[in-house]
């Protein structure tokens, strides 16, 4: 069970982390602080990236034989990458390089 929470945990995050950078790319802004450079191709390319990992990491978590904790560490993931967009969304956590917004300033 405890790899099943962890998975699930790795699963939640990777997806809640994806979700907003996939919509930016898709959308054409590429303004949001990808790791790899602002435009919109790298934050589809990035938030496709997380929703594979998000993928295989919930086929390999086993969730069917545990599923409250499943689903629970799963929901736990998705809140904690929802608090640090949250804090640092803006504030380019990636301090070697600058964003568009911070060239801007």
């Amino acid at each position: 069970m405890p790899m099943t929470i962890l998975l699930a945990f790795i699963s939640g995050f990777c997806a809640g982390n994806g979700l907003p950078y996939f919509m930016a790319g898709s959308t054409g802004d590429g303004r949001n602080p990808a790791p790899f450079g602002d435009s919109a191709v790298v934050n589809v390319v990035v938030g496709w990236v997380m929703f594979v990992v998000a993928g295989v990491c919930w086929h390999f978590a086993g969730v069917s034989a545990h599923p409250l904790p499943g689903y629970a560490a799963a929901a736990a993931g998705v809140l904690a990458v929802g608090l640090v967009h949250a804090r640092l969304w803006r504030n380019n956590p990636w301090p070697w390089r600058r964003t568009a917004i911070q060239a801007d300033d």
